[in-house]
């Protein structure tokens, strides 16, 4: 009996948490973990009040910010996220300007790529509010250029051109490692750049096996992620028709041995006793395809753009995973505060890995969320 009754108080708490927060899908534990990573890297230590109240020094050189500390998390929630008609949110700014500037957009906390703009452009990084920082870039970077926001839907099997950042070799990746992939064109919807070239994501190889004796060929399965949109919304990759398709008609640009090896699958084996199989050894560089795997609202931007209508922050605030053990930043604030219990991070539903190819693995009717990579004869 006590349990039902433990379990329908944790049900109201969860239902008044969540009321607390507005209308969001995020509490406001929730939403300051998330602007301190994106902000700091990681999750801060010490009291929500003093964590929101140096936050507010970060962004915008002192604590201005006045009222309940859920006014004032949502404050700066919506700067960090909130992409308004007419002007970009601070992350989609900073987004913006590595994409200007170096055709690279990485997932380092915004206060390292921050410096690491002013660095490439003044030679040293600036001091002050992060907000300030960031405007006085735009005007340096972009001058009279103006971007604003626009809301777009990116449509399921919209293609992703990437290049891969590490090679991919059979004989030397396994089960479970991580290759970086950098999105080599931009996705467009129309003339809102919605997906940027230079975005980073990575995907996990979820097969593994190097060629062997009696001519059996080396084979790698690699299962896509999510890519973030200019927002920062993550965006489903996954490997379909369509996939497949742009490669058998590009197979000229992105080479033949790598897109035969992804389209054709294996080769057979090869005769005689003892004799070796081939290796899959595509280089860094190498271009290759993924496609978008359901329709996706983001906010991308737009150069001299009309003013639209306000997307919500949580899109983009959904592609921030925030650590769940170490707290590497001390809050710069003044007194050692009470711990805060973090909450619960939502975990997204696994995929299971289909290869392109069946091999000896069962058979699937599953969406197809990896490409497979064997190699050709040439």
């Amino acid at each position: 009996m006590w349990r039902k009754k433990a379990a329908c108080l944790l049900a109201v708490l969860a239902v008044c948490g969540t009321m607390a927060a507005g209308a969001a899908d995020y509490t406001i534990l929730e939403k300051a973990e998330k602007v301190e990573t994106t902000v700091y890297g990681a999750p801060q230590s010490g009291s929500l009040n003093d964590r929101i109240r140096a936050l507010d020094k970060t962004l915008n050189g002192q604590a201005g910010l006045s009222g309940s500390v859920q006014s004032r998390t949502d404050s700066l929630y919506t700067d960090v996220y909130g992409n308004s008609g007419s002007d970009l949110s601070l992350l989609a700014a900073v987004n913006m300007m590595q994409w200007q500037y170096s055709g690279k957009i990485t997932e380092e906390p915004l206060v390292s790529r921050v410096s690491e703009l002013e660095e490439g452009l003044d030679g040293k990084a600036a001091t002050g509010s992060l907000s300030g920082r960031v405007h006085a870039l735009r005007t340096s970077l972009l001058g009279n250029k103006k971007f604003t926001s626009e809301t777009v839907s990116v449509p399921a099997g919209t293609i992703v051109t990437m290049k891969n950042m590490d090679p991919i070799q059979s004989k030397t990746l396994t089960e479970g490692d991580t290759v970086r992939f950098i999105v080599a064109e931009d996705v467009q919807v129309g003339d809102v750049v919605a997906i940027p070239r230079g975005m980073e994501t990575d995907a996990t190889v979820s097969k593994a096996r190097k060629a062997g004796r009696f001519g059996r060929d080396g084979k790698i399965e690699i299962s896509y992620h999510t890519v973030r949109a200019a927002d920062g919304t993550p965006v489903e990759l996954t490997v379909g028709e369509k996939t497949k398709e742009q490669y058998k008609r590009t197979a000229g640009a992105v080479g033949a041995s790598a897109a035969g090896a992804i389209i054709l699958g294996p080769v057979g084996l090869v005769g005689g006793l003892f004799v070796k199989g081939n290796d899959v050894d595509i280089p860094a560089g190498t271009v290759m395809y993924a496609e978008t795997k359901a329709n996706t609202d983001v906010v991308g931007f737009r150069q001299d753009g009309e003013k639209t209508d306000t997307a919500t922050a949580d899109m983009a605030a959904s592609g921030v995973a925030v650590p769940s053990s170490s707290v590497s930043r001390t809050v710069p604030d003044e007194n050692p505060a009470t711990d805060t219990t973090t909450a619960e991070l939502k975990q997204a539903e696994a995929v299971t890995p289909v290869p392109l190819e069946h091999d000896d693995a069962a058979d699937s009717d599953d969406i197809q969320s990896t490409v497979t990579i064997t190699p050709t004869n040439e």
